[in-house]
């Protein structure tokens, strides 16, 4: 008898437990916002969940977000369409606007509201920042976007305007800096679960130009920065079918093929150095899949240019560009032949992760440059 109240007063402080512990976050800023507003949130919301009916703050309903950890990755007052924000590409900017709006009811211990305001990158061309608090989801809202460099965001509001001119920066949108970027990269990318593509042509090569080359064809995605950088994959037709063309006669189109998709007939493991800011080197052990992974997760798109070849290996710098959030990642990388002809070899490499686009100049996109 004495056992099992044991067992009973056990299993009700683990529960006890259990229900008062926070839920994990994705950045700091979430945290934050979570300590403050003092929001009953339990210790695991859901994978992807997207909640915008639950939770209120000061009499408004609050959008609660998760990502495919279950980490809570974003906390805003709900300020647009639930469907409509859903399928918007540039997630993170509707996403700060809300995570805006809410901090301006914030009182944060260590922050100087005044002093914040003055920093503020972003620019009311019409109204003000008061304003926000009568936007509503049911206010259709219409945005305009410079590409890499900002976005303006507007509200017709009865009979005032409200437009704002946000500056295409991801370490805006996300409220982490470079620092918390490169750690978040650290953090999650071994986090991934991944099964490796199929050799059928991968959504993002689906609806592109498709053009015969020798044997084989190709299907391209265009280049980045110079002709010498592309997104083209190598395929082969087969009793109709199409597949990703891996041949080991053929090597520097397996290696292209495999850093841009991502498929092979096993998990490819990447010894990584993330070259961090402040002259700060890290190592992670992960995979070539989970990398392409991550990236494709972030809306990015890859882009490859190989720097030379010798009978045991390939360099090459592959490029994970997002558009819209004014970023890329660069990888540059040994990739040993022995995967493809022994199946035996780990890729070394080095990254440099969230690299900000939005203040580099035009010419610097339409002129071509050297990858050595």
């Amino acid at each position: 008898m004495m056992k099992r109240l044991n067992i009973l007063l056990i299993s009700m402080v683990a529960f006890t437990v259990g229900a008062n512990a926070a839920p994990s976050f994705h950045t700091q800023c979430l945290e934050t916002i979570y300590k403050v507003t003092k929001i009953d949130l339990p210790s695991f919301i859901g994978v992807n969940a997207d909640n915008d009916s639950t939770w209120n703050y000061c009499g408004r309903t609050l959008r609660i977000r998760t990502n495919a950890f279950g980490d809570v990755s974003h906390i805003g007052y709900k300020l647009f369409n639930s469907a409509w924000a859903r399928d918007y590409d540039a997630q993170p900017l509707l996403d700060y606007i809300e995570r805006y709006a809410l901090e301006l009811d914030l009182k944060i211990e260590g922050r100087d509201p005044f002093e914040e305001e003055s920093k503020n990158p972003i620019t009311f061309i019409e109204g003000n920042a008061k304003m926000l608090s009568k936007v509503t989801p049911e206010d259709q809202v219409t945005i305009k976007e410079k590409e890499r460099r900002s976005f303006i965001v507007e509200w017709n509001l009865g009979n005032k305007k409200l437009s704002i001119m946000i500056p295409s920066d991801y370490q805006l949108f996300t409220g982490a800096n470079a620092i918390e970027l490169e750690n978040i990269f650290k953090r999650d990318i071994s986090r991934i679960i991944i099964s490796i593509p199929s050799d059928t042509i991968p959504i993002m090569w689906k609806n592109c130009d498709i053009y015969r080359k020798d044997s084989f064809l190709i299907a391209s995605n265009g280049k980045y920065l110079s002709d010498m950088i592309r997104s083209d994959i190598y395929l082969r037709e087969s009793s109709g079918n199409i597949k990703i063309m891996i041949d080991k006669k053929k090597p520097l189109q397996a290696v292209n093929n495999i850093l841009l998709t991502g498929f092979f007939n096993k998990e490819i493991p990447l010894d990584l150095t993330i070259d961090k800011y402040g002259y700060v080197k890290d190592h992670v052990t992960t995979t070539i899949q989970q990398f392409i992974t991550y990236c494709q997760s972030e809306g990015c798109v890859l882009y490859i240019g190989i720097k030379s070849r010798t009978d045991d290996v390939v360099t090459a710098t592959l490029f994970a560009l997002n558009k819209r959030m004014a970023y890329n990642h660069m990888l540059s990388l040994s990739f040993p032949l022995s995967i493809i002809n022994k199946g035996e070899g780990i890729v070394k490499g080095t990254l440099f992760a969230y690299t900000p686009l939005q203040n580099i100049t035009e010419k610097f996109f339409i002129n071509n440059i050297s990858i050595n």
